[in-house]
């Protein structure tokens, strides 16, 4: 059976004993996003620095409290969190509780200029993408030369090339077969 994004969604909303729909959304969240995601990459980066982090905000007793909140008090207009920014107004200076959020992004522009340079243009002028057929390497080389000068941000589109790359190295490509990862076997026996 195929994994459905959508109808894992419709299942935990169906489970969900609120009839408001941003309670449902929300409710999804806490089954789908939270776990799968956001925890689970906060849980990995602590851990491999040997650190404890808590979650205080998802202490049980005060998610089931706002859960229970009427919608009007999670959402004002288009500002989201809306009673938990009220409560903390007289503690947190407005400037750092209403700006706007900054996501915890992986630095791959930094990386790829840095300490993964030479690893990157070994990997995308190597023979997998060149014996592929499908990519220009003069073309590449122009995207890494123009971000390791700082000419232009190309991180985005390196990355995708990264990972096309080792995709075509584990798959047949042009006739021939490449080995698996050696982590891809074992999961594979």
């Amino acid at each position: 059976q195929e994994y459905d994004a959508v109808e894992v969604l419709r299942t935990h909303m169906r489970r969900c004993t609120s009839e408001n729909p941003l309670s449902q959304v929300q409710y999804a969240d806490f089954k789908t996003y939270l776990p799968g995601d956001i925890l689970t990459k906060v849980d990995r980066a602590s851990m491999a620095s040997s650190l404890e982090v808590r979650v205080p905000l998802l202490d049980h007793t005060l998610v089931e409290w706002a859960a229970r909140l009427p919608p009007h008090f999670k959402l004002h207009g288009r500002e989201g969190k809306h009673v938990f920014k009220a409560a903390l107004e007289p503690h947190v200076s407005s400037e750092i509780l209403y700006r706007p959020k900054q996501g915890f992004a992986v630095p791959l522009a930094a990386w790829f200029r840095g300490p993964l340079r030479r690893r990157l243009r070994d990997t995308l002028l190597g023979p997998v993408l060149r014996d592929s057929g499908l990519f220009d390497t003069d073309t590449i080389s122009t995207l890494l030369d123009q971000h390791e000068s700082r000419e232009r941000d190309h991180s985005a589109a390196l990355w995708i090339l990264s990972m096309m790359e080792s995709f075509l190295r584990q798959a047949e490509v042009g006739g021939r077969f490449a080995q698996p990862a050696q982590e891809t076997a074992d999961v594979m026996v």
